[in-house]
């Protein structure tokens, strides 16, 4: 089973707000792992290469 992190492990991993997460999630640059809006789950594998995006193209 593929490990999942929640809002607050994202922010804490990325270096971020859990509101900045949030909002990857509703401008769809972060995809959410689950159906609830309202606490998003994020696939590590998605959040590791989102932060690996990120730092290519300048940061997060």
């Amino acid at each position: 089973m593929e490990e999942v992190l929640s809002v607050a492990a994202t922010a804490e991993f990325l270096g971020i707000t859990e509101a900045r997460v949030k909002r990857l999630a509703r401008e769809s640059l972060l995809s959410s792992a689950g159906d609830d809006k309202e606490q998003p789950v994020f696939k590590s594998v998605d959040v590791k290469r989102y932060k690996e995006l990120a730092e290519r193209i300048g940061g997060i």
